[in-house]
C-alpha cells in the first residue's frame, strides 16, 4: 500500500510545481492580446477566477463589418449634371415667372428676367442691307456702307412689377425694358461701329387664370401696351407703338405665348414705317421648354395674311440655352425671315448666332 500513497504524493509535488509555470505561460500571453476585454478575461483565466468565456473583440471604429443580413448605408455618388436626362433640373415654373399664386408674389420694385439676356460674340447674317427703305421717301436711305456679315449682337432685357394685387384683385401691373444691339466689332477699318440699337419699353397688367386640363391650362392674361423705336433720325428712322393680349398656356413644364397684336396708327409723314406689321407680323407665338439643364425655345411670328397684294411673310427664330459654368449658359440663336432687326423690317434675311446667357431665364 506505500506505492500508491508515493506516487500520489509525487503527483501533488509535480502539479505545484507545474501549475506557477503554466499560468505564468498563460500571462505571457494574455500580455500579447490587444483588446482590452480578451486580455481582461484571459487573467480571470489564468488566476481561476471565472470559468473560461468567449469574449467577442470589440469593434474598432470605421472597420466594422455589418452583421449577415444588414446592409451597409450607402454613399451618394458625387451630384452629376446631366444635360439630357429629365428632372436633373429644376426650372422655374410659369405661376412662379409670372408670380400667378398668393405664394409666389414677391413684392413691387424688384428686377427680374423678362427676355432672354445674352451676347452673342458671333452673329453670322447670310445678307446685309446696306440701301434700307421704307413706304416713306423719307425714310429711304443708300450707300450705308458695306457692313461685315458678321458681327455681335446684345440683348438685355428686365422687368420689375409696379403695383401687387390692384384694388385687392389678384391683378398686377409691371413694366419692362428690353434693348438689343448690333455692333460690327470685327470691322475694324470703320472703327468697329454699332450698326443698330433697338429700345423697347413696355407696360402691362397680368390676370392669373386656371382654366382647362391638366395637359393644356390657360393660366395667365396679359394686356398690355410697347413702344419700338431704333433711336434714329431720319432716313434711318424706325417706330411702331403696339396694344397687344399675351395667352400664356401651359403643358407640364412646356410654356406657351400666343400674342397678338394691334398697332397704333400713325398720319402724314411721322409714319416712319407704314407697313411694318405686313413684315414684321401681326401675332407671335412663343414656346418654351426645359428638358434636363437646357432650355429651348422656339418663335414664330405671322403678318395674317395670304393675298395678292400682300402674300404671307412668317419668321422663325429657334434659342437654345445649355450649361457651362454655375448661371452661365451658352447659347445659340438661329434665324429666318424678317424684322430681324427694326431698321430691317421689311428685308428678309437668315443666320446663327453663338454666345453665352447671362441670366437664368426660362
Amino acid at each position: 500500500m506505500k506505492r500508491p500513497r508515493t506516487a500520489l504524493a509525487l503527483l501533488a509535488v509535480w502539479a505545484a510545481v507545474a501549475a506557477p509555470a503554466t499560468a505564468a505561460d498563460e500571462s505571457a500571453a494574455c500580455r500579447n492580446l490587444d483588446d482590452d476585454g480578451s486580455r481582461l478575461a484571459c487573467y480571470d483565466r489564468a488566476a481561476g477566477r471565472v470559468a473560461p468565456l468567449s469574449v467577442a473583440p470589440t469593434p474598432v471604429t470605421g472597420s466594422a463589418t455589418p452583421a449577415a443580413g444588414a446592409s451597409a448605408s450607402a454613399v451618394p455618388a458625387a451630384a452629376k449634371r446631366d444635360w439630357w436626362t429629365p428632372g436633373t433640373y429644376v426650372p422655374q415654373t410659369f405661376a412662379e415667372r409670372w408670380e400667378l399664386e398668393p405664394a409666389t408674389k414677391d413684392g413691387v420694385f424688384k428686377i427680374k428676367a423678362y427676355q432672354p439676356t445674352y451676347v452673342l460674340i458671333g452673329n453670322w447674317r447670310k445678307n446685309t442691307n446696306p440701301n434700307p427703305c421704307s413706304p416713306n421717301p423719307l425714310n429711304c436711305a443708300s450707300g450705308q456702307g458695306d457692313y461685315m456679315h458678321g458681327d455681335a449682337k446684345f440683348q438685355i432685357s428686365a422687368k420689375t412689377k409696379l403695383w401687387e394685387d390692384i384694388f385687392g384683385t389678384p391683378i398686377d401691373l409691371w413694366a419692362a425694358y428690353t434693348q438689343q444691339s448690333y455692333w460690327q466689332v470685327y470691322d475694324g477699318k470703320t472703327s468697329r461701329p454699332f450698326r443698330e440699337t433697338d429700345f423697347q419699353p413696355e407696360a402691362w397688367v397680368t390676370v392669373p387664370l386656371s382654366v382647362g386640363p391638366e395637359w393644356l391650362r390657360w393660366r395667365m392674361l396679359n394686356l398690355g401696351l410697347s413702344h419700338q423705336s431704333n433711336g434714329q433720325s431720319d432716313p434711318l428712322s424706325r417706330s411702331w407703338n403696339r396694344v397687344y393680349a399675351t395667352f400664356g398656356l401651359t403643358s407640364g413644364d412646356l410654356s406657351v405665348l400666343i400674342k397678338p397684336w394691334w398697332r397704333v396708327p400713325e398720319t402724314g409723314n411721322t409714319d416712319n414705317n407704314a407697313d411694318v406689321g405686313d413684315y414684321a407680323g401681326r401675332l407671335e407665338v412663343q414656346a418654351v421648354l426645359p428638358y434636363g439643364a437646357n432650355v429651348f425655345s422656339a418663335t414664330v411670328r405671322s403678318n395674317l395674311k395670304n393675298s395678292s397684294s400682300t402674300p404671307n411673310r412668317t419668321s422663325l427664330q429657334a434659342d437654345w440655352a445649355f450649361p457651362l459654368y454655375g448661371q452661365l449658359h451658352g447659347y445659340v440663336q438661329g434665324f429666318s425671315g424678317w424684322n430681324d432687326s427694326l431698321q430691317n423690317y421689311n428685308f428678309r434675311n437668315s443666320g446663327i448666332g453663338i454666345g453665352i446667357s447671362l441670366t437664368g431665364w426660362r
